[in-house]
């Protein structure tokens, strides 16, 4: 197992080993949660950790207070009025929040994402990176890059196309549209949308669910799933045969035939 990082300020960690969870909510309810450096590193981090942990089955991330998130903490750049110098946004961004949503997409661990109020920028981006992103109705979804005179970051101009289409794409980033929880489940953004009240046991019972799944074969076909995407079918189904090898090694595939042939439901230990 990797050692857990340093929780940084601003975000809660509780590594539930009975129920197979890592629960992490951003918590700086006075900025609205938005990000620090140390918040965003500390999340890759304890990503890729939960990765290597046996005990870990699912991530279940959501924000503390009235809003998930409303993107990085700009306040925290210096003199809004003063450029940066040239070429230092693209090197602080490819070792810093340009391996977020990466690691979020590679980890095998399955990522649910309950969200309400606010969804913004890089919050926005995690949220379209989840496996599972539950959201409240009333939520809003908010891609203000362009009209904050700067381009998309950290991967909203390649996640919205893919899951929403170029056509809506555009209107989120290039006109600054903001959707609604239910517009977002509509377009494919989200997978659902439920009323406020809801929408914490919606998510806990969609983690509890995971966290009993089949945790080899869930991981692997979260992979095959996302990098699909851009594979084409010959090497594809040459990954889907690797996976099957690999899955079909695992206890839980020798659980699961047992319990078919015991005429019981299966108990899956996640290995």
């Amino acid at each position: 197992m990797k050692d857990y990082p340093a929780t940084p300020d601003g975000l809660r960690v509780d590594r539930d080993v009975e129920a197979g969870v890592l629960r992490l909510a951003f918590d700086r309810v006075d900025r609205r949660n938005a990000l620090t450096d140390d918040i965003v590193l500390g999340l890759i981090e304890l990503i890729e950790a939960a990765g290597s942990d046996e005990a870990v089955r699912v991530i279940h991330l959501a924000g503390e207070g009235d809003h998930f998130c409303s993107g990085f903490d700009l306040s925290l750049r210096g003199k809004p009025d003063t450029p940066p110098r040239t070429g230092a946004t693209q090197r602080q961004m490819r070792w810093h929040v340009n391996r977020l949503i990466p690691t979020m997409l590679e980890t095998q661990t399955p990522i649910v994402v309950a969200a309400r109020g606010w969804i913004i920028g890089l919050g926005l981006n995690i949220v379209l990176a989840a496996d599972f992103a539950v959201v409240d109705d009333d939520a809003r979804l908010w891609a203000p890059f362009v009209g904050a005179g700067f381009t998309p970051d950290s991967g909203s101009s390649w996640l919205l196309p893919r899951l929403a289409g170029v056509a809506r794409a555009k209107d989120m980033l290039l006109l600054g549209r903001k959707v609604s929880g239910l517009e977002a489940a509509e377009w494919g953004l989200v997978h659902q949308a439920v009323e406020g009240r809801a929408l914490d046991t919606v998510a806990g019972d969609l983690v509890a669910e995971l966290a009993a799944a089949p945790t080899v074969a869930l991981g692997l076909t979260k992979l095959l799933i996302n990098r699909g995407l851009d594979t084409d079918l010959p090497r594809h189904l040459a990954d889907e045969a690797f996976a099957i090898e690999l899955s079909s090694r695992s206890e839980d595939f020798t659980e699961a035939s047992r319990a078919k042939r015991d005429k019981r439901a299966p108990d899956f230990r996640g290995r």
